[in-house]
């Protein structure tokens, strides 16, 4: 049984955009997308990272400063994955927050 909530979310948008993008699709690096708790877990160990921030690396590099993201750019807030949008981040759902309030960033391109 999955966790609430797993059905779709921000790594799914995040999947979708490099994919439309660059036509590379981050599952060849990361795994299929999570769909429980316990998936999650298995992703992470299976990267080697600790973190969010790690499995985002894994697939763009080292994070730049949120300044230096341009559109298209992935971002990361918390826990959760969105797209520079110029002054501004797209999450999942829509929900848009200005760039000064990401946590880290990296170049769509970045590997």
């Amino acid at each position: 049984m999955n966790d609430p909530g797993w059905d779709h979310h921000c790594g799914d948008l995040w999947r979708q955009h490099v994919l439309s993008s660059t036509g590379r699709d981050i599952c060849d690096v990361v795994g299929r997308s999570p769909r429980s708790t316990r998936d999650w877990v298995a992703m992470m160990r299976r990267l080697g990272v600790r973190d969010m921030s790690g499995v985002i690396g894994a697939v763009h590099g080292e994070p730049i400063p949120y300044r230096l993201a341009g559109r298209g750019d992935i971002v990361r807030r918390g826990w959760a994955i969105g797209i520079c949008r110029g002054d501004r981040a797209e999450f999942f759902g829509g929900v848009m927050v200005r760039m000064k309030y990401v946590d880290a960033a990296w170049r769509l391109n970045g590997r």
